[in-house]
């Protein structure tokens, strides 16, 4: 423990306050964005390290919130409305029915429209793989492949 560290937590509390307060402002907090940006970018081998140890502690957590902000920056669902889909389908694929073994929030995947955009459903890694072939490859060619699979 540094000695950085052993001030923090003398008074853990005071430290905290002291912390809040700090960036009230829109103005103090752009400040305090840029110089710890510039610290990063100083660090550059402690701040890869204080983050992979922090991934690796928060794993869970860490994981569905970058799921969360994937869906939300990728397909702009909120977190709101992914979890009323999972309930609306009772965290099942939409297509097979299966539970996902990774569990809700990582086992599900958006599937939407490549021409629109826009989003139908949750399904498994499976269904979703699957119906993104078909739609790349097209209707007639996959009735081809039906036909050739009941031969």
């Amino acid at each position: 423990m540094d000695k950085h560290q052993r001030y923090r937590l003398k008074d853990l509390e005071a430290y905290r306050k002291r912390k809040r307060e700090y960036a009230k402002t829109p103005a103090q907090r752009e400040k305090r964005k840029e110089y710890m940006q510039r610290w990063r970018d100083n660090n550059r081998e402690k701040s890869n390290a204080a983050r992979r140890e922090y991934h690796y502690r928060n794993k869970e957590t860490e994981n569905a919130r970058q799921k969360i902000q994937h869906i939300k920056y990728k397909y702009g669902l909120s977190f709101e409305q992914f979890e009323k889909m999972v309930a609306q389908q009772e965290g099942r694929c939409k297509l097979c029915g299966r539970i996902p073994k990774a569990g809700r929030i990582r086992g599900l995947h958006v599937d939407h429209s490549h021409k629109t955009g826009k989003v139908r459903a949750l399904l498994c890694i499976s269904c979703n793989t699957v119906l993104g072939r078909v739609e790349s490859i097209g209707i007639d060619k996959l009735k081809r492949y039906i036909q050739q699979i009941e031969e």
